[in-house]
């Protein structure tokens, strides 16, 4: 019996422990039992619920501290086993809990309670007798509000920060650590088309940037990659003066779905609270009105408004640089000074407009007659100034500038009248005339105003002792109309030698020049003239005709065919006329066409094979002989030949010269002698002048050979008593 006593009172005491747990357990709960009666409500309850224990205790009423109108708590559903019916009431609101089988969770607002309302989650769950049955449901409740109110403010201010960024005027974007776009607002959307829809959740910020995968700038300061960002924004990035660790650039966009932009951009690195890189915001400008801008300014600081040239500013820039280059490569430098002779008539007779179109017209043509990396500068009314880069050597600046006096020189059209305008030029050398800017231009404007004081139309160089073969050219380029005119040009012929006959087959046209004052002068000197100045058809026209002339009288005295070489500028071979030319001589002359070659050199040929190609065939097809000069000095090879329907191959004298004494030169004429002869064509050697040189050619299969070994240039009658001392003229 004691032992029963004793047992209850232990019982008892930890039913009262129980109670006195709950009762003061800081979480607010109540028990209903299975009649739907409280049968518990504890200190935290009433604080929450502002009801008192004393007046729900009992009652069935445990939903009038929650709800205006009767309804069932969770507890109720619970009891009742009415959870089919828990979507009817907390639809939205409730699930099973995660932790607790059985047990289901709520959250819902109150607006009645004190304070202006309260949020709770509630959680309830049956409660059970030690034979597993129901006697009634257990709802504990948590005041919530705190965390709710904190969870909208912060949604408040995501929603604000969001309203910030994106009716921002200012675009950009933002990027998480695992560079994913969060943020692409209406700014950034206007400014490169890319829509926010398209990239926000995405890595493709590239997209609207790069028309291949590449990071942003954004993307380099998430990762930390300071050494990347200089090697992916090379010389266009600097660090911020403003923002630590961020970084800006400007660069152009081609690209953009709103049409090409200079963007200035800035992006910065987004930190948490730890102080971790957690992500980077990127902003962007569009400065292409001010990039524009700026080129306006540049551009109005550098170059002629008239003329589109470089004008002093530009020039003296170029030019200082060009000497910096010279010392450092030891290289030449020509400074050239141009003034237009006579300008000031043209604008007194037909007006400033007039003379703005010569002046623009003039520097059109003195650009179209140097190179692209040369500079062309108009400095002041009609005078200009060239500055040719690292020309090869003096006799390099002289054929620039005789092509660019043949340029100027040619007829104008202005205003329905034909003007002859030329000019006159002086020519400063760096380093022979001046190691500076200021000398080299003072020096060629005095080069200039000598060339317009002795002969306007002509070039001087400072040094005098560069005027000589300039003076020289510019004489002989005024007498060369004359010479053409007055029968001061005459032929020479050189005899072409058979190895195997021993008798002369042929002999090649050679061009002279009987100066009244001058002598005899060799083609090398005035042929250039002739071709910059476009002399050269005419001359060349001259040549064939006379030299078919005096071979017909040569085959007449003869009795038999002697064939003739002529040789064939590259002006002239592309001049239309040149097929109607020979038809027109031949059918005059009677000349066979067979017996008539035409000598073209190898560059002319290789200059552009598919159309010289069409033109040889069309002058084969004709009867004409071909024959290819000065073979192996260019870039072709005999293997090449086969696409061209020559007869004759020429190896020029430079291979020639060194028979004898050189083994290597003696390899490349015996390798273009066997393939030559296999290709059927006929070799001829040039230039043989030793009895070695012709003891190899024989020896090798050469066809024939010409040169002074055998015979000198000679006049036509000098040729004709040649012919009959080699008993070749019939008696």
């Amino acid at each position: 019996m004691k032992k029963i006593d004793k047992h209850a009172a232990l019982t008892e005491q930890h039913n009262g422990m129980l109670a006195q747990i709950v009762k003061n357990s800081p979480v607010a709960t109540f028990v209903i039992d299975t009649q739907h009666r409280v049968i518990l409500w504890n200190r935290a309850c009433e604080i929450i619920t502002g009801v008192a224990a004393s007046q729900i205790i009992g009652s069935t009423g445990a939903w009038q501290p929650f709800y205006p109108q009767e309804r069932p708590v969770m507890a109720d559903l619970i009891v009742e086993g009415r959870l089919n019916e828990m979507a009817n009431y907390y639809a939205g609101k409730y699930r099973p809990s995660p932790t607790l089988q059985g047990t289901w969770e709520a959250e819902d607002f109150f607006p009645h309670f004190p304070d202006g309302g309260k949020w709770l989650t509630f959680t309830a769950t049956e409660l059970k007798d030690e034979k597993n049955r129901i006697i009634g449901a257990i709802e504990t409740l948590r005041d919530v509000t705190v965390e709710k109110t904190a969870e909208a403010a912060w949604r408040d201010s995501q929603h604000l920060l969001h309203e910030i960024i994106d009716g921002s005027p200012v675009p950009m974007f933002v990027l998480n650590a695992q560079h994913q776009v969060t943020y692409w607002n209406r700014a950034c959307e206007a400014l490169n088309g890319t829509m926010a829809k398209e990239m926000i959740g995405t890595r493709l910020q590239w997209k609207a940037f790069y028309p291949n995968e590449r990071p942003v700038l954004a993307d380099l300061i998430v990762d930390g990659k300071t050494e990347e960002i200089s090697k992916q924004y090379q010389n266009i990035c600097r660090p911020s003066l403003l923002i630590e660790n961020a970084w800006e650039a400007t660069t152009y966009f081609p690209d953009f779905q709103s049409g090409p932009k200079w963007l200035y951009f800035t992006a910065a690195p987004l930190h948490s609270l730890d102080g971790q890189i957690v992500g980077a915001v990127e902003t962007l400008q569009d400065v292409t009105a001010q990039k524009k801008y700026e080129q306006q300014l540049e551009y109005k600081a550098n170059y002629d408004t008239l003329t589109g040239l470089a004008n002093r500013n530009l020039l003296n820039n170029r030019l200082r640089q060009a000497i910096i280059q010279a010392q450092r490569g030891n290289l030449l430098l020509a400074v050239l000074f141009l003034d237009l002779d006579n300008f000031k008539q043209i604008n007194d007779t037909l007006g400033h407009s007039a003379g703005d179109e010569v002046i623009q017209a003039f520097g059109q043509r003195i650009s179209g007659a140097v190179r692209d990396v040369d500079t062309v500068a108009r400095i002041s009314g009609d005078e200009y100034v060239v500055l040719l880069h690292a020309p090869q050597s003096v006799g390099h600046i002289t054929t620039v500038v005789r092509r660019l006096l043949d340029q100027v020189e040619a007829k104008l059209q202005i205003r329905g009248r034909e003007l002859y305008i030329g000019c006159s030029v002086g020519i400063a050398l760096y380093p022979k005339d001046g190691d500076n800017p200021e000398s080299l231009m003072m020096n060629a404007d005095a080069a200039m105003y000598r060339a317009k004081a002795s002969d306007k139309g002509g070039f001087r160089y400072y040094s005098d002792d560069f005027n000589k073969g300039a003076i020289l050219w510019m004489e002989l380029k005024q007498q060369l109309h004359y010479a053409l005119t007055s029968g001061q040009l005459e032929l020479y012929y050189q005899p072409q030698y058979s190895v195997q006959t021993k008798r002369i087959t042929g002999a090649e046209a050679l061009l002279r020049w009987n100066h009244p004052s001058k002598g005899l002068l060799l083609p090398d000197v005035f042929i250039p003239i002739a071709e910059e100045t476009g002399l050269i058809i005419p001359i060349g026209n001259w040549v064939v005709r006379t030299a078919i002339t005096e071979a017909q009288q040569w085959q007449e005295v003869l009795g038999s065919a002697l064939r003739l070489s002529v040789n064939i500028s590259a002006r002239q071979f592309r001049y239309k006329s040149l097929l109607e030319l020979l038809d027109r001589v031949v059918d005059h002359t009677g000349f066979a066409p067979l017996n008539l070659e035409l000598e073209l050199t190898e560059s002319l040929v290789m200059n552009n094979p598919d159309k010289v190609n069409a033109l040889l065939k069309k002058i084969k097809s004709k009867g004409f002989s071909l024959a290819m000069d000065d073979f192996g000095t260019g870039y072709s090879s005999l293997a090449y030949l086969r696409r061209f329907p020559f007869d004759m191959v020429k190896i020029d004298q430079s291979f020639i010269a060194d028979l004898g004494q050189n083994t290597e030169a003696e390899a490349i004429v015996r390798a273009m002698l066997t393939l030559g002869k296999a290709l059927g064509l006929r070799m001829v050697a040039e230039g043989v002048e030793t009895e070695a040189q012709w003891n190899f050619l024989r020896a090798e299969g050469c066809d024939e050979i010409q040169g002074f070994w055998f015979s000198r240039p000679l006049c036509a009658s000098d040729f004709m008593e040649l012919l009959k001392a080699q008993g070749q003229v019939k008696t």
